[in-house]
């Protein structure tokens, strides 16, 4: 089912009589999720993406918690579905299970989809994920930052993790993960250059940005889509300083679009 379904005027109804808690508490604490997948006997679902069908497995049930509504962002994909073209590079900064690098996967031939996703755990399942679809992606498994090393990340592999301090909080448990700036990458010739990017990093999207500064300068990706978790101004400025014009893109969750000047 797709998930607008719930998440759209069903949601907003369901909070403006009460009844959105309660629904809330009885769906998980009766563990109907489970329930569902274990009745389901499908391996796999199938999404409409702009007129393309994109498949996610269902196999496992963090497969099915994850994939079996389609994901809230569905403007973001749509416009995927228009722009991404044969042949592009396209930059999944934040990959969490796969969602964006799955489509950006299915909805054009020979796109080269490169995931980052840095916890290990979360890591193993988006590899997962792509194995089942088919589709030939890298995954690599390091925190795209500003400059190479470690940092302290959150220990629990939840769609939230992020960098220790990036969103004004401590994370009770941390775990050191690899850390690489986006520059190095491309000039080693380790990865090809990005013609779209998507970035969520969970509060350090502008430390992403400076880190693949000389990239951006050189190959001028033409669409760049980032979500915002903390003050705008440090991100929309060095999109300005690289010579991008932004706008806020219409979607579940503050996200900016921006496209050469």
């Amino acid at each position: 089912m797709d998930g607008r379904f719930y998440t759209g005027f069903l949601k907003r109804w369901t909070k403006s009589v009460g009844l959105h808690s309660p629904l809330k508490t009885a769906y998980w604490g009766l563990r109907i999720p489970r329930l569902l997948h274990r009745l389901s006997n499908r391996d796999s679902i199938v999404h409409d993406v702009n007129g393309t069908p994109v498949e996610f497995p269902l196999e496992t049930y963090w497969q099915y918690q994850r994939f079996r509504w389609m994901h809230p962002e569905i403007q973001l994909f749509e416009e995927l579905a228009d722009e991404l073209r044969s042949g592009d590079v396209f930059y999944d900064v934040g990959a969490h299970l796969g969602w964006h690098a799955v489509v950006a996967g299915g909805v054009a031939e020979d796109v080269e989809v490169v995931a980052f996703e840095p916890h290990p755990k979360t890591a193993s399942r988006l590899s997962a994920v792509l194995q089942a679809t088919g589709h030939d992606a890298t995954v690599e498994q390091v925190a795209l930052y500003d400059r190479p090393g470690t940092v302290a990340f959150t220990a629990t592999p939840e769609a939230g993790a992020h960098v220790a301090g990036a969103r004004g909080d401590r994370p009770e448990e941390t775990i050191p993960v690899e850390t690489v700036d986006g520059d190095s990458l491309v000039e080693s010739g380790e990865l090809p250059p990005p013609d779209i990017l998507k970035i969520d990093a969970e509060g350090v999207e502008a430390e992403v940005l400076r880190g693949l500064e000389r990239t951006i300068e050189s190959h001028e990706p033409r669409m760049l889509y980032c979500e915002i978790h903390e003050e705008q101004p440090p991100v929309t400025q060095l999109l300005e300083e690289y010579g991008y014009e932004w706008s806020s893109f219409e979607s579940a969750r503050p996200l900016l679009k921006a496209v050469p000047e």
